[in-house]
This record gives C-alpha cells, sequence and structure tokens, in this order.
C-alpha cells in the first residue's frame, strides 16, 4: 500500500498505489489498484489490474480481469463500475466504459 486511504475492515493482500478505500474491501494476491477510488465491501479478485477508475459499493471485480487504464495522450477516460455489479473473471472494462450490469467471464466492453 503505498499514498491511499484504506477504511477500517479491509483485507489488502495485493498492490493499492494512490487510491481512496472504503470500509470492508478485499483486494486479494497478485491484484494491483492504482489511482482509483474503491467503495465499501467490493472485492478485487486475484490478478485483477484495476486503474484510473470507480468501483462502486459491493462490486466484485472477478481473476485476471482490467477495469480501466491510466491515462495517456490520447486516453483519459475513467472507468465506472455500478454497485452490486460483478465483473467476471478474464473481463476487459475500457478506459471509458460505464458498467451497470453484469459482466461475463471474458466479455470486453470499451
Amino acid at each position: 500500500v503505498k499514498n491511499s486511504f484504506i477504511g477500517d475492515g479491509c483485507v489488502i493482500n495485493g498492490t493499492v498505489k494512490n487510491c481512496i478505500v472504503f470500509r470492508g474491501v478485499t483486494v486479494e494476491k497478485g491484484a494491483v489498484v492504482e489511482d482509483a477510488v474503491i467503495m465499501g465491501h467490493s472485492t478485487i479478485k486475484a490478478g485483477a489490474k484495476v486503474a484510473h477508475c470507480i468501483i462502486a459499493e459491493n462490486a466484485v471485480i472477478g481473476e485476471d480481469t482490467i477495469v480501466g487504464a491510466m491515462p495517456t495522450d490520447t486516453e483519459k477516460g475513467v472507468a465506472t463500475v455500478g454497485p452490486n455489479v460483478t465483473v467476471g473473471a478474464h473481463a476487459f472494462i475500457g478506459p471509458n466504459a460505464m458498467v451497470s450490469e453484469n459482466v461475463k467471464d471474458g466479455e470486453e466492453l470499451c
């Protein structure tokens, strides 16, 4: 954990940088969360990469899933995942995507 605010009751076994993480969040081993806001009781599964995004409460980001991307000269969007949404394993959520429904394993949303 580096340069982040971590709420009570969080379990952080992955990497968290420049984030606000609300109460009761779990970041599993091998997950990387950077420049993000993760709201209460959400879970970031093992191997997931979450960058420059907002994850609402009670969301689940599946194993080896990519959500968002760090800003570049051509891409500056923020990805958002709504409350109670489950994003399946190996999915890809692009930097401008707004997700309000569950995402199947391996699905891509840009």
